[in-house]
């Protein structure tokens, strides 16, 4: 007996046949038993889902010698033809080797002709898209006004590359990819029928791989009948498909969840080895974190939503109890990262490999578990940390170097700012504005030398001084040069020039001052009137406390 394909020997016959486009075949049957039957049908969607399987369904219940009918006989002369696909009043055109101008005039002259044996005469056009433009504007009028006796049937994966004047004149219907479950269960049938022992995992390996179309799963089943047959195991058949297996992947959750980094880089060396395809790997990996996620925030949506099969599902529920969900968007942008990288690297393994080592041992810390900073005051060692770290080789020597160096600078700037406030706090000297403002220009040169950008800054500041606080004022329009000089290193630079300049030292706080009067004399009157108040250091006090102003003054 000659050999048929799967894909072919298993083609939907009948309404009841056809699987996942429910809403297409409710649509067609309650059209023919209402005798509502249009001239033209367009079926949009993606390859493989049933589409021209479905436009023969069609054809057959329409020219059914009882029909038409929403459940041809397939035993008339008639069904016998369309299944066969030898019936002279069904004719099947490709789209895509007949879709210039000549082609559609014949087929208009073609439609002229009455049906030799049947009810209709009906074109099924596949790939109806590929028409020329000018095939189009030639089959409109046709389209627009058929003879009685002939019907349409289009199908398309690009049904947004049709005129719109096409679409117009057609019942449009939408198909969908196949839920999982669904192509699971038509291949069991196969199985069956076939007599061939298979394991469920296969089969939902072969359903997955498929990513919704009912035809390559079917040529997928056929491929590996063979191994089958002699009875292979899973991995053989999986690898024969580049399929990855879902119990690699879990592996690897298994390896995430539980942060063990040498067996997930063993992992991931063997899969090398093995030559497994790491980017589809990543992209499995990804998919069953996200459904990881999914199973902690909606248990229900996992269980309907997702393309895994019962065990999985079970694995990824139990393991969703011991990771939180932060972690796991962690490690899904660390991968999808590793991704991007690859491109530029012409490698996957090596940011892969970076992913899970900055995942496991970063965990939102910038160093390691075992670095600590001790008291500064006392029994800071950062030397002795670093040591810790050489054992597991996580840190290279000169890293450490670099940074035990930026500690001891730190510790040194701690140690010093905290001098300098217990020096405030016990010292009850304290500096006039007037010998304050007499010694500013030589504060200014001196940041002058470091900076010239904050010496023209502070430049255009006022100061005012409130014990050992000194304030430096302002205006509004120079807010700028105030967030420039608040920056810390700014900040220090002053202080420590303040106290070499006055030999004695000052914190500094920066503030935003009252925009400046508009008129020449008001400006004047302002500088005189503060000139001679600032004698009187409590005038001055009690202008600062109550945010006050002197309105004149008398000698």
């Amino acid at each position: 007996m000659e050999y048929r394909a799967f894909a072919l020997k298993y083609r939907p016959q009948s309404f009841e046949e056809v699987i996942g486009q429910e809403h297409v075949v409710l649509a067609l049957k309650r059209a023919i038993t209402t005798g509502r039957l249009h001239h033209a049908y367009l079926f949009c969607g993606p390859r493989g889902v049933g589409k021209t399987s479905l436009a023969r369904v069609l054809a057959k219940a329409l020219n059914c010698s009882r029909g038409p009918t929403i459940s041809p006989c397939q035993e008339c002369l008639n069904c016998r033809e369309i299944t066969k696909g030898t019936s002279l009043d069904v004719i099947e055109i490709d789209g895509a080797s007949n879709r210039g101008i000549e082609d559609i005039k014949s087929l208009r002259e073609s439609v002229k002709l009455a049906p030799s044996s049947s009810r209709y005469k009906i074109y099924i056009i596949d790939e109806v898209h590929q028409i020329t433009p000018d095939g189009f504007n030639a089959l409109l009028k046709t389209l627009e006004e058929p003879p009685p006796h002939v019907k349409f049937i289009f199908a398309t994966t690009h049904p947004h590359k049709i005129p719109p004047t096409i679409l117009s004149r057609c019942q449009k219907f939408q198909f969908h990819l196949l839920p999982l479950e669904k192509i699971v269960e038509k291949l069991k049938k196969i199985v069956k029928k076939e007599n061939i022992e298979s394991d469920e995992e296969i089969l939902y390996a072969i359903a997955k791989a498929s990513a919704g179309s009912i035809r390559d799963a079917e040529s997928l089943l056929d491929q590996v009948v063979p191994l089958l047959l002699e009875k292979k195991i899973s991995w053989d058949i999986t690898s024969i498909l580049g399929i990855i297996e879902e119990d690699l992947v879990n592996r690897m959750v298994k390896f995430i969840v539980e942060k063990n980094l040498k067996q997930a880089l063993e992992f991931i060396d063997k899969l090398c080895c093995e030559g497994k395809d790491l980017g589809n790997f990543l992209d499995s990996l990804i998919e069953h974190l996200k459904d990881l996620i999914l199973s902690r925030i909606s248990p229900k949506a996992f269980q309907e939503l997702t393309t895994i099969s019962p065990q999985t599902k079970e694995f990824l529920s139990k393991q969703a109890d011991l990771i939180s969900v932060e972690e796991v968007l962690r490690i899904i942008d660390l991968l999808i990262e590793a991704k991007d990288w690859s491109r530029k690297l012409n490698s996957l393994r090596i940011p892969l490999e970076l992913a899970l080592i900055k995942f496991c041992y970063s965990s939102g810390r910038t160093y390691p578990d075992n670095f600590r900073l001790n008291n500064l005051n006392g029994n800071f060692n950062p030397k002795r940390a670093l040591e810790k770290d050489e054992d597991d080789n996580l840190i290279s020597q000169e890293i450490k170097d670099s940074f035990e160096e930026d500690l001891l600078e730190e510790k040194k700037e701690f140690t010093l700012e905290k001098d300098v406030e217990e020096e405030l706090k016990n010292n009850t000297f304290s500096i006039s504005g007037e010998d304050l403002r007499e010694k500013w220009p030589q504060v200014i040169e001196e940041i002058k030398k470091k900076k010239v950008t904050l010496a023209s800054y502070l430049s255009e500041a006022k100061i005012f001084i409130e014990g050992n606080l000194l304030n430096i004022g302002f205006l509004k329009k120079h807010i700028f040069h105030k967030e420039v000089l608040e920056k810390e290193t700014n900040r220090r630079l002053l202080e420590k020039i303040l106290e070499k300049v006055l030999s004695y030292p000052l914190k500094v706080k920066f503030v935003i001052l009252e925009e400046e009067s508009n008129s020449k004399e008001e400006k004047e009157a302002s500088s005189a009137s503060f000139s001679k108040s600032s004698e009187s250091e409590f005038i001055n006090q009690l202008l600062d406390t109550f945010e006050g102003e002197i309105d004149t003054f008398h000698e």
